[in-house]
């Protein structure tokens, strides 16, 4: 082997040598994706702006809040508490709870740059898609109180349409029956079981960690459950009750259709019976 041939080998190894250093250099520089804890600063944005809401369109008081808990809510431990955060964004099947405004605002456009369509924003998840017209921009589409104010609406809209709260709220989720009545349930489970820090909060002070207040919340859920547990008996035998009435008016259908049909066979019996009888007596007056 000649000193150029060495060489040129020498060099060769060392630019490998090189662009996989810079290569390991670029991977660790590139930025990740990690959730951003959840605060009471961020959770405070999203309630009192979803306070502020429930007053302008006359909801019930802290509903639109557990909808938000409900839509981006995390459990915080230090406050035994689920905290509502304002720069979630879910697309692609994924939650992801952005540090900032500006980075969830450049997540968004990250995804709508790959053609994704169906992504939820905000304090209270609104769909950029199927809401296309709630936003001027991506900056008002973040603003807690502009999403929070057009959830209040939507939701208000929904209880004139449907009638009743809870139909409404399962109809923010989802128009299907199992997976809005499912959805109904948890936003429930958290406005009861998590009024004291909705309101606290709401108010503007610290969130309470007493033993009676979260033995006043554990209570509140427990009620709530209890209230889901009766509603979807309550449901099974509504149901129960349809399938049997159905089973009967179809077994009524046979029984009609079987005696219709008996009749028209007697009914064809007799007059072929009559017809016989008359060709009889027509013979012996012609005979």
């Amino acid at each position: 082997m000649t000193v150029r041939v060495l060489t040129r080998i020498l060099v060769l190894i060392a630019l490998t040598a090189i662009g996989m250093a810079v290569g390991a250099t670029v991977a660790l520089s590139a930025p990740t994706h990690r959730s951003a804890p959840a605060t009471l600063e961020g959770h405070t944005l999203c309630i009192e702006a979803t306070r502020a809401a429930e007053r302008s369109q006359q909801l019930a008081p802290h509903l639109l809040g557990a909808i938000s808990l409900a839509e981006t809510g995390r459990w915080d431990r230090a406050h035994r508490a689920s905290f509502a955060w304002p720069w979630t964004v879910m697309a692609e099947g994924r939650g992801r709870y952005l540090p900032s405004k500006a980075a969830a605002i450049a997540e968004v456009m990250k995804l709508q740059a790959r053609g994704v369509k169906n992504i939820d924003v905000g304090c209270m998840q609104v769909n950029l898609h199927y809401h296309a017209d709630a936003f001027d921009n991506l900056n008002e589409a973040f603003d807690p109180g502009t999403n929070a104010n057009y959830a209040a609406a939507f939701l208000r809209g929904l209880k004139d349409e449907v009638g009743t709260w809870k139909d409404a709220v399962a109809y923010y989720h989802s128009r299907d029956d199992q997976r809005g009545d499912a959805y109904q349930g948890r936003v429930y489970d958290l406005w009861y079981g998590q009024r004291t820090n909705l309101v606290t909060v709401a108010a503007g002070s610290a969130v309470p960690v007493t033993p009676e207040a979260v033995a006043a919340d554990t209570r509140r859920a427990e009620m709530s459950r209890d209230r889901v547990r009766r509603a979807e008996q309550y449901r099974m035998i509504k149901a129960a009750r349809a399938a049997n009435a159905e089973f009967l008016r179809k077994q009524r259908a046979i029984i009609d259709a079987r005696n219709a049909a008996a009749f028209e066979a007697r009914k064809a019996q007799v007059m072929a019976e009559w017809e016989e009888l008359k060709r009889k007596r027509a013979a012996r007056a012609g005979g």
